[in-house]
């Protein structure tokens, strides 16, 4: 991974300081958690893919260096304004950096839930003519035809729940950047 690609994972300009960095990995990470999808196995996956992205990203930005401890964040509140305002927008910044990623995850599984209910259409269409005809082939067409019914209906309806958990999250992300907005707007006109 290069650093305009690591930048771009963060959501970064080519200037981000290292406390830039540290606090959009915070963020970022707290919002991307595979902890955040709970039992669901094929998106807390994908979560724990877009973890290691997000970890690789930061070993290319800090030079490979762990954290030191305290450094990228005190654990006393921020002091003044201009600190709310910095920490706000970082917040918003990997708020978005995290909706849009999972708005890429929901458009491909709704690419993959229309191939999946084109798959059942035509299935049904051929397990009826199949059902109409007789002899060997007709019965081995209409067997076919009904798994590949089934197998269509199953993945059509587990790819609806993702979608939903997908769509709820994107949601919560989105409020959760214009809150941080507000916050950083009113932090700047103090």
């Amino acid at each position: 991974m290069t650093r305009d690609e690591a930048l771009s994972v963060f959501g970064l300009d080519a200037g981000a300081s290292a406390f830039e960095v540290s606090a959009a990995y915070r963020e970022l990470a707290q919002m991307l958690h595979p902890d955040k999808y709970g039992d669901n196995k094929r998106l807390r996956a994908r979560a724990e893919q877009h973890m290691r992205s997000l970890n690789e990203a930061r070993s290319v930005l800090t030079g490979g260096r762990p954290p030191v401890a305290g450094s990228s964040r005190s654990h006393t509140p921020a002091d003044t304004p201009e600190q709310i305002a910095l920490e706000a927008a970082a917040r918003a910044r990997a708020a978005e950096t995290a909706r849009l990623a999972i708005v890429v995850q929901l458009r491909t599984l709704r690419e993959r839930r229309r191939g999946f209910m084109s798959l059942l259409v035509f299935s049904a269409a051929a397990m009826l003519i199949c059902s109409r005809l007789r002899g060997t082939v007709a019965m081995l067409g209409f067997s076919v035809s009904s798994m590949l019914v089934i197998w269509g209906a199953a993945d059509t309806i587990a790819l609806g729940n993702q979608i939903s958990v997908l769509r709820r999250r994107s949601l919560e992300l989105m409020k959760t950047r214009d809150a941080a907005r507000d916050i950083a707007r009113q932090a700047r006109d103090l």
